[in-house]
């Protein structure tokens, strides 16, 4: 079984709307993806992604949870403030 680790990628389902270096677009990362399909059980097939990854493990624990729960609550507080502006 194959396991491919993504971090951000521009879709429909994400606040996510236009792809970047560290934002793979949708044929981006799956063109990536195919390429990595029978070499390793698991991999970061989009490079950026990979080379994020490597700087992240580097940190402290501490410092990377701090900044995931950051990151994760300003993407929620922007979610719930566009769906309050739906229901208006």
């Amino acid at each position: 079984m194959y396991e491919l680790v993504p971090l951000y990628v521009a879709t429909k389902m994400t606040s996510i709307r236009r792809a970047s270096f560290l934002v793979a677009s949708p044929e981006g990362y799956a063109k990536a993806a195919l390429r990595f399909v029978g070499y390793e059980a698991r991999c970061t097939p989009y490079w950026p992604h990979a080379l994020m990854g490597y700087v992240v493990s580097s940190l402290p624990e501490s410092v990377f949870e701090s900044f995931n729960i950051k990151r994760c609550l300003q993407i929620r507080k922007k979610g719930m403030l566009k769906d309050s502006r739906k229901k208006e």
